[in-house]
């Protein structure tokens, strides 16, 4: 049996927090009858190993209204007949996880130039101290790529500027600054309740184009190199003990 790796359990923790609920997009475990519904609800949505790091393994399925699905992953796309046939590409996938997939509501994130965009905030705390926000940069995808992370090309670019370039208009940049802060904040103390060894956390956070923030995925481990161009963020973040 596949096993269901750590994000399923940060997710249902998550959700335990009413704050942090409304900024999560609607998450499942895969079987074919949840995809079912969730592409009648959403018409795309996003799945991805519950174990996995680094964009491996992430596919995007979109429902047509002619009645067809789309794959996408990478750069390359399909287009399935119907839902059998869905199912059927689905499966290779399915296999090579190495972990239980989950499906995510596709979140409709501001863009740059046609490229998705999302945020990457470290928030950490001293023993026994409060938790604060240390770093955050963001990130925007490749030309044609749905995904955001370095390993798979996306561009490390400043928040604030990006939010004022991007298509988000529903809302100032200021509160949205501010919420991405808030929800990150808020996360981080529901995770620690139920880790308490627990000194950091990484959370990807994505704005819609309405300026609504979403919490897309939380790290209990987050890499650090994305911040090194950043010698003020870099140096706080070290200021911290990481605990791993």
């Amino acid at each position: 049996m596949v096993k269901i790796g750590y994000k399923w359990g940060v997710h249902r923790t998550l959700m335990g927090d009413a704050t942090v609920a409304e900024a999560l997009p609607e998450t499942k475990l895969f079987q074919e009858q949840n995809l079912m519904n969730m592409l009648r609800r959403h018409s795309t949505v996003i799945l991805k190993p519950s174990g996995g790091t680094g964009g491996y393994g992430i596919i995007q399925v979109s429902r047509k209204p002619t009645g067809r699905y789309e794959l996408r992953w990478g750069g390359s796309r399909q287009i399935l007949p119907n839902i059998g046939a869905l199912l059927r590409a689905l499966k290779p996938w399915l296999r090579s996880g190495g972990s239980r997939y989950m499906i995510q509501q596709r979140v409709n994130l501001a863009e740059i130039a046609g490229r998705p965009l999302d945020v990457r905030v470290m928030v950490q705390r001293r023993k026994g101290g409060p938790w604060t926000v240390t770093a955050h940069i963001a990130r925007v995808a490749a030309k044609g790529l749905f995904i955001t992370n370095v390993a798979r090309r996306g561009t490390l670019v400043p928040v604030k500027n990006t939010l004022q370039r991007s298509t988000m208009k529903g809302a100032a940049v200021e509160k949205v600054m501010n919420d991405l802060a808030m929800i990150s904040l808020q996360a981080a103390k529901r995770l620690g309740r139920f880790s308490p060894s627990s000194l950091a956390a990484g959370f990807d956070l994505g704005v819609d184009h309405r300026g609504k923030v979403w919490m897309l995925e939380a790290n209990p481990k987050p890499a650090l190199y994305i911040f090194r161009h950043n010698k003020t963020m870099y140096n706080r973040i070290l200021q911290y003990p990481l605990g791993y």
